[in-house]
């Protein structure tokens, strides 16, 4: 909602100043602008607002025009204004309501609150206000909202069209589509139900007015869009770049020497901002260090609950942390204009993420910070990004040969315990099927069939995206190591072809942002908390789809308590710290793990002190590495004066865990392939030792067996923990 007291000269073709429509008695250059401006001047509380250079030009082309417009600004410009103010001009001339599709529930959160600065009625409809539902569409019928706020998915879904529909979409009055490069195949937000949308807007009436609003579009995006959106495009862009941003790259740190330089850094900086990282396990696990070193700290990703999400959310906008550790679910609508800095503690997949990102810093603030931080794990995860930009063609295969041969249709369980690829890929590729136009699925209740259309994957549109996601990924690499100005590469990049040197940057100034240096002492103690901290193993519940028919466990069925494993303990993360490192290399190139990895192990059981206390020790076995957990777990018995026994024998060869995908696969691959060796003692507590925990799957089944043959609590121990799992 912001605005600035300086007006200015429009960025297209149409200007307001050719428009002599009147309307309620109002001239159009006159009148009716300065009654914008009031309504401006309400939003915001500033009663000397004016418009921004290019706002009063996209409200009159969508009020007075009809047009459809694509408006391309930076963070902070303010482009909800310009729907709000041309909600509330068409709403005051008697036309219908405004439809926005807002990708986020976070996003329509704070949309709701600033179009009640206008006095709109604006009301959501999403899957956390099912209750309301009903008393929402009974106040659509008698014309009672003035703005609807869905997501994309909702406008896709068939009820909702039939429920709102009929007297939504006869009187709309504009429809906007927020965030708008998620309808884009080179947009850096995808969203495969963006693609409907596209469909929708061909079916408006030609005299509704129609906005497309971004800030991270690139050329080929706008092209994109364009083109979706069909009709005459007006696109109204301006310059990009962030006049109260200092950036700069801190590079060739180790995962502890950035630990490190946040914790000397962070506490230096006024005011409160965002960490972004690439996982949630290393939101986790960064969090936690920030804790530990007295920096009041949260996480937020995927993982954490939305009411919990909201609360520190809410927590940073009022400053009561000094930072919130994030991944991308921290992004567009989180609205905070004095926040302090944003720091990215692994380099970004794009530069239009890096932006977007970046772009939430300093908006009302005379200087802020924005630091990217690059890792030695950034091309890993990311090429894993790249990889997953659609579904492969083989994936798809897959699922329409299972779906056609099936007799009633699959769900997407039902296709986890048949292919052997993650949940969520599956998941994905369906939203993918479902929105190609035609569709060759069908969903009745929760199961997929065929339709009768033939279909042929769109094999050069994945070739080009990939690619394009290579490119992109090398642009971000070159941003890295610039040694021009950092501001004017990423405006330059994203198509503002006139950005100038911004004069703040560490490149332009010669001078580093932030003081990182003197913090090796910091570096030291990351490495040990790195290697210290507690790692909890967690407990697996339910069965998998298909379940373990040789051992009788159904599908998707609970565990049992009775055979479920405690929670245990790791002790490192995989390639985490001095530990995390040293466990890979003993496994892969010694074959074997040392003293100093058995007296740390040791030390670490001794204070978690498990209860009741175990009174044995066994190791699991495998085919591949017949010796190397087995003898581990003698030599950990031995120091732990505890007796170690063979519990455990192979009676089949199994694949490689890492080979399966999801949990299904995982599961049955271990199904009838352990025997339990029946030892005097068994009843008692035991410890339960591998090498690597990743699914968890391994440590259920065989902690069920024990359990089944009669042993006490099983405590799972590992040496290390997958760090994606944390």
């Amino acid at each position: 909602m912001d605005a600035t007291i300086q007006a200015g000269a429009g960025h297209h073709s149409r200007s307001e100043h050719t428009i002599r429509r009147h309307i309620w008695g109002c001239d159009v250059n006159d009148d009716a602008q300065n009654h914008a401006i009031g309504l401006l001047r309400a939003a915001t509380g500033n009663p000397a607002a004016f418009f921004r250079d290019g706002q009063w030009d996209a409200i009159s082309a969508l009020v007075y025009e009809r047009s459809r417009l694509l408006l391309v600004r930076k963070t902070g410009w303010g482009k909800s204004i310009v729907y709000f103010v041309a909600t509330a001009l068409l709403r005051k001339a008697g036309l219908g309501p405004t439809l926005i599709i807002s990708p986020l529930l976070a996003l329509m959160r704070n949309q709701l609150a600033a179009a009640a600065g206008l006095g709109l009625r604006a009301v959501t409809i999403n899957s956390t206000n099912k209750d309301d539902w009903q008393a929402l569409y009974d106040r659509i019928e008698r014309n009672e909202i003035d703005l609807l706020l869905v997501s994309p998915e909702r406008l896709a879904n068939r009820m909702f069209l039939e429920r709102a529909g009929t007297e939504l979409f006869a009187r709309l009055g504009m429809f906007v589509v927020d965030e708008a490069h998620c309808i884009s195949d080179w947009g850096h937000d995808f969203r495969p139900h963006y693609r409907k949308i596209a469909s929708f807007v061909r079916n408006l009436p030609n005299n509704v007015p129609v906005l497309a609003t971004t800030a991270t579009a690139n050329t080929a995006v706008i092209e994109d869009v364009a083109q979706q959106l069909a009709g005459d495009i007006i696109v109204n862009r301006g310059p990009l770049g962030r006049e109260s941003l200092k950036l700069d790259v801190v590079s060739n740190l180790s995962y502890a020497e950035r630990l490190a330089w946040l914790a000397h850094v962070i506490p230096t900086i006024p005011g409160s901002g965002i960490v972004y990282t690439l996982t949630k396990g290393d939101a986790n696990l960064v969090t936690a260090w920030l804790q530990s070193q007295g920096i009041e700290a949260q996480s937020h990703h995927g993982d954490v609950a939305i009411p919990d999400r909201e609360a520190r959310e809410d927590a940073l906008l009022s400053d009561e942390i000094k930072v919130l550790v994030a991944t991308s679910t921290l992004g567009m609508g989180f609205d905070k204009p004095n926040l302090a800095f944003v720091i990215h503690f692994q380099s970004t997949q794009s530069v239009v993420h890096y932006y977007q990102q970046v772009g939430r810093a300093g908006r009302r603030l005379e200087t802020a910070i924005g630091v990217m931080l690059t890792g030695s794990e950034d091309d890993d995860i990311i090429d894993y990004f790249v990889r997953k930009a659609l579904p492969p063609n083989e994936l798809i295969d897959n699922i329409l040969g299972r779906i056609e041969t099936s007799d009633s249709g699959l769900s997407v369980k039902a296709l986890s315990g048949a292919i052997n690829a993650p949940q969520g890929e599956i998941e994905k590729a369906i939203d993918f099927l479902e929105l190609e136009e035609p569709s060759p699925v069908v969903k009745i209740g929760s199961a997929y069939s065929r339709s009768a259309i033939a279909y042929t994957y769109p094999i050069e549109r994945a070739r080009a995206l990939a690619a394009r996601r290579r490119v992109e990924r090398a642009i971000v690499k070159d941003y890295a190591v610039l040694q021009t100005c950092l501001m004017q590469f990423l405006s330059q990049e994203l198509g503002d072809i006139d950005a100038a040197p911004c004069g703040r940057c560490s490149i332009c100034t010669g001078i580093e942002v932030t003081d990182s240096t003197g913090f090796d002492t910091l570096a030291a103690q990351a490495e040990d908390f790195i290697s210290r901290r507690e790692i909890v193993l967690p407990q697996r519940k339910q069965w998998p789809e298909g379940g373990l028919p040789a051992y009788g466990y159904g599908s998707n069925t609970k565990i049992a308590k009775s055979l479920r494993a405690e929670g245990g303990r790791a002790l490192a993360l995989w390639r985490r710290g001095v530990i995390g490192r040293r466990v890979r290399e003993e496994k892969y190139t010694h074959g074997h793990f040392s003293d100093q990895t058995v007296l740390e192990a040791a030390e670490l059981i001794r204070s978690w002190d498990p209860q009741p206390a175990p009174r044995w020790v066994c190791g699991m076995v495998s085919d591949r590495y017949p010796a190397l957990v087995p003898s581990f777990a003698q030599r950990l018995a031995d120091e732990l004066g505890l007796p170690f026994v063979n519990a455990l024998r192979t009676t089949r060869e199994t694949d490689e865990q890492r080979a399966m995908e999801n949990s299904s696969f995982r599961a049955q691959n271990l199904d009838g392939s352990i025997e339990i060796i029946a030892f005097a003692g068994i009843e008692e507590p035991g410890l339960l030792i591998d090498d690597m925990y990743d699914s968890g799957w391994t440590i259920a089944v065989v902690a069920a067996r024990l359990r089944e043959a009669g042993a006490g609590p099983i405590f799972p121990f590992t040496l290390a923990k997958a760090a994606d799992k944390e």
